[in-house]
């Protein structure tokens, strides 16, 4: 078995963005970084140095889509490794889920560059998804046994 040495560490925070029945996800726009570029993910980003976990999430939503977050819920963090030119990134995300938000989906076209309301059952099944997304989404939203009341 072999040990994944880390070369740095990342904080993000991701939102689970549901309206009737279906989750948000946007397709990131990073040309620079071949591996993500193109890619579909749910909106969400780096904790900055003076940021709570929920403060950057209401941040990092709001820029990445225009939307609100009035109220949210952490449904567990999750670990990816991912291979980047400066080495081994290890990844910890946050992932909250919130049905309680206000205004309607405006991209910051710098960061994503469209964006689908896609139902749970499907977004297993994607294939354009980010690595490890997928994973995570089954672990912590699709088949969460610390939740005592379905989220739907």
């Amino acid at each position: 078995m072999s040990v994944i040495v880390p070369h740095y560490q990342l904080t993000v925070v991701i939102g689970l963005m549901e309206r009737e029945n279906k989750i948000l996800i946007v397709r990131r726009h990073d040309p620079e970084h071949v591996q993500w570029h193109h890619r579909w993910e749910f909106p969400g980003g780096k904790i900055e140095l003076h940021e709570t976990p929920v403060d950057a999430l209401r941040r990092e939503v709001k820029e990445e889509t225009g939307l609100i977050i009035n109220s949210e819920r952490l449904l567990g963090v999750a670990t990816h490794h991912w291979d980047t030119p400066k080495g081994i990134q290890q990844t910890f995300i946050l992932l909250y889920h919130s049905n309680d938000f206000s205004g309607e989906v405006h991209l910051n076209d710098k960061e994503n560059d469209d964006y689908i309301w896609e139902k749970p059952e499907s977004i297993a099944l994607r294939s354009d998804l980010l690595d490890g997304n997928v994973k995570m989404f089954e672990e912590l939203y699709l088949n969460n046994p610390f939740q005592s009341t379905p989220i739907h």
